[in-house]
């Protein structure tokens, strides 16, 4: 497919064509991708001494775009051009042509989720892949899972935290089932000091922060009930809710047969598939549990469609819902978000 033709799809879709740089400071994309994402970049200092990126990820840029602006309305744009990013493999340029799409501060997340889908449809079967498959996921699904378990606090806001760094959330399974990150002593330690604090006067300030203050932080480390056990049960649990993947017109009697299998207080909805039958002969529409876990900033429905190419899968447009990334990155309030990327070297 030549550019033109994908742009003509793009603006009937009611796309507006904008322009991005190609540096950015680079706090908004670590803010985006964490720390850890430094690695990846392609940075330098000015002369005040701050730090700036080549574009590693043109929706990041987008985004910045839309907040400097101080757009309030509704607004739907796509972009294309280059991004700079360090590859793990040798062998993969560090250059990539991106094209991508997003509607932002929209009222009707179900509506816009529909459209992004329907129109990434629309380019494949512009494209001159025959067949295809798209796989919907939804990340607040996970979350919800992730709630109900018999699990500390701090361990359920750290497992959904790192559910899109693979390896690192696997360790994190690994050490919840051996129970190794757990020391008994420094346990005891701990409450010892708890109980002390608790016979003064909460309102004292220690190093800055008030004994109330220490003493909610204690609660969140779950001091008081630390695990004793093993927890070999909840990580069974997530893996097998992650090797879920069925027909979309299946997965909410799939899911639900699943929380009520594992005695879990959760009912799932059509509401969380923008899509929820077959209706492409070109493409089978698939629930998979375990989709795009390379970003962290979704926060809702996520999707890609692949394709094979010289018998290899692989991904020609993926995307989801980022709601929270503006508030994040600068915004002054909450603003909806919702896009999706095209790889242009598979058109």
């Amino acid at each position: 497919m030549k550019s033109r033709n994908l742009f003509k799809i793009l603006k009937s879709k009611g796309f507006k064509n904008i322009e991005l740089d190609n540096i950015i400071e680079s706090k908004y994309v670590l803010k985006r991708s964490g720390g850890s994402y430094r690695q990846f970049l392609f940075s330098f200092y000015d002369q005040n001494l701050k730090e700036w990126s080549l574009v590693p990820d043109l929706s990041v840029s987008s985004v910045v775009k839309f907040i400097q602006n101080k757009i309030k309305t509704k607004t739907k744009w796509f972009y294309t051009g280059e991004a700079y990013r360090k590859q793990n493999k040798n062998y993969n340029s560090p250059i990539i042509n991106q094209t991508g799409f997003e509607i932002f501060a929209s009222n009707n997340k179900i509506k816009d989720d529909k459209e992004i889908i329907q129109t990434s449809i629309e380019i494949f079967k512009k494209s001159n892949f025959r067949k295809g498959e798209l796989n919907i996921s939804n990340i607040q699904i996970f979350n919800a899972l992730v709630d109900r378990l018999s699990l500390a606090q701090r361990w359920k806001d750290r497992i959904k935290r790192h559910f899109c760094r693979e390896a690192y959330f696997n360790q994190l399974l690994k050490k919840l089932s051996s129970n190794t990150d757990i020391d008994p002593l420094a346990v005891e330690k701990d409450k010892k000091i708890a109980e002390k604090f608790k016979k003064q006067n909460l309102n004292t300030l220690y190093s800055g922060r008030t004994l109330k203050d220490i003493l909610e932080r204690f609660d969140l480390k779950n001091y008081k009930e630390p695990r004793l056990g093993t927890d070999k049960k909840n990580v069974k649990l997530i893996k097998e809710y992650l090797k879920i993947s069925c027909p979309i017109e299946k997965a909410p009697d799939t899911l639900n047969k699943f929380f009520k299998k594992n005695q879990l207080n959760l009912f799932i909805s059509n509401d969380y598939f923008p899509i929820s039958e077959n209706f492409n002969k070109y493409i089978k529409i698939k629930f998979s549990t375990n989709i795009n876990r390379s970003l962290e900033y979704y926060s809702g429905m996520v999707f890609n469609i692949l394709v094979t190419k010289k018998r290899k899968k692989s991904v020609l447009v993926s995307g989801g819902r980022y709601d929270g990334l503006l508030k994040n990155l600068g915004s002054k309030k909450d603003t909806t978000a919702v896009g999706a990327a095209i790889d242009m070297s598979l058109l």
